[in-house]
């Protein structure tokens, strides 16, 4: 029995040690936890109406002692007119987070045209022994002109010939001559292909006209035109210089 309770008593006080080895342990991981850095989301869309503004959150585990400035870089992105923001976020101190404001250019957007942008975070100028947290690394944000009034969709086949076919839109609600909404230009580069392009119109009479500066048609090509998902226009082709179809939005 004397023997039992000697053996006993070490492996309490063994185990004992352990758990107070464990708590210090936990304690000093505590105090020297590493600021470690990340995106809040790996990936977000935005549909843009007039003045929409996206917060690009970067967040730490640990807050900082005094403010941190990351930096940001910009891996990929669309044409810099048609969003601003400043490539940094400042964590103040004591916070566990902060933000930079994405800004976006509603009147140079295309309605249905859906342009990417693509950050990381600089490891490289990380201060105040912060360090990357690689789980979101980068982040990718997609953003697209959301129409509020009515989803037009207009569809082009082309020919071999595709830099001789544009078309225009053109409103005919009270001019019967029609006041130009849009105007497409050519299809240079798109051989044999069905481009479609999304315009956001209000109620009202429409015409669409289909050109072929070349004057012989769009040989074995054409249009279509849907409001809000439902055929307005059918297949319609274009035999020579130019064809024209109305349509209607209620």
């Amino acid at each position: 029995m004397f023997y039992r309770k000697l053996n006993f008593i070490p492996t309490v006080f063994i185990f004992l040690l352990i758990l107070v080895g464990c708590d210090n342990e936990d304690a000093f991981l505590g105090v020297d936890k590493p600021i470690a850095v990340s995106f809040d989301e790996s990936s977000s869309s935005v549909e843009v109406e007039n003045g929409t503004t996206f917060d690009v959150v970067v967040s730490s585990l640990t807050p900082p002692a005094s403010d941190l400035v990351v930096n940001l870089s910009v891996d990929s992105a669309p044409d810099l007119t048609l969003f601003d923001m400043v490539p940094s976020v400042t964590i103040p101190a004591g916070e566990l987070s902060g933000s930079s404001v994405l800004s976006f250019s509603y009147d140079l957007l295309d309605f249905g045209d859906t342009k990417t942008l693509e950050l990381s975070i600089d490891s490289s100028t990380l201060t105040g022994g912060a360090i990357l947290n690689e789980e979101r690394e980068e982040t990718t944000i997609n953003f697209v002109k959301k129409c509020t009034l009515n989803d037009v969709t207009v569809s082009i086949t082309t020919d071999d010939y595709p830099e001789e076919t544009s078309y225009r839109v053109f409103d005919v609600t009270t001019n019967p001559s029609g006041d130009l909404v849009y105007d497409s230009g050519s299809f240079a580069g798109k051989k044999e292909t069905t481009v479609s392009t999304k315009h956001c119109l209000g109620t009202g009479n429409y015409a669409i006209v289909v050109y072929d500066s070349w004057g012989d048609g769009i040989v074995g090509g054409g249009f279509t035109v849907s409001v809000n998902g439902t055929e307005v226009v059918p297949a319609t082709a274009v035999t020579g210089p130019s064809a024209v179809a109305y349509f209607d939005i209620n």
